[in-house]
């Protein structure tokens, strides 16, 4: 069973969605913790919209709210970005359960295969091409039909 603790301010209306991404990444046997903490911003400069750490047992997921300009504007980030951002960082958490990756090295593992990715760009990374693409996918199969 997949246990999900949500902290910070309470977005009720992600609950659905948040359980509809994680019957749609995790086996249903899957035995695994996610904590999700909702936050105005998730880093000093406001410019990040999610982070993931986690391992086989468990994730902790950081969700912004709010972005900021770098003129210090503030921006809420609208509904369907919040699910977006969601979806993105839960397909980290399946990653970190599968033991595709790792908070010690830049190495994606997948169907027994090991690739060290330390040359590779952020946005070409296996997990962040991974991430990217089901967060579209979720996003649009099950944000809208919340």
């Amino acid at each position: 069973m997949i246990n999900v603790s949500t902290e910070g301010k309470q977005l009720p209306e992600y609950d659905t969605f948040i359980d509809e991404c994680i019957m749609a990444l995790f086996p249903s046997d899957a035995q695994y913790d996610i904590n999700i903490w909702f936050k105005k911003y998730v880093d000093k400069d406001g410019t990040h919209a999610g982070f993931c750490m986690g391992d086989e047992i468990e994730s902790a997921i950081d969700i912004a709210t709010h972005w900021m300009y770098e003129d210090a504007e503030e921006v809420a980030y609208e509904p369907h970005e919040i699910a977006s951002n969601i979806a993105h960082e839960l397909v980290h958490a399946k990653q970190f359960y599968k033991g595709q990756i790792n908070m010690v090295d830049h190495v994606w593992k997948h169907n027994q295969e090991t690739i060290n990715c330390d040359g590779l760009e952020y946005a070409d990374t296996p997990w962040e091409v991974e991430a990217y693409a089901y967060e579209d996918i979720l996003t649009d199969l099950l944000w809208e039909n919340v």
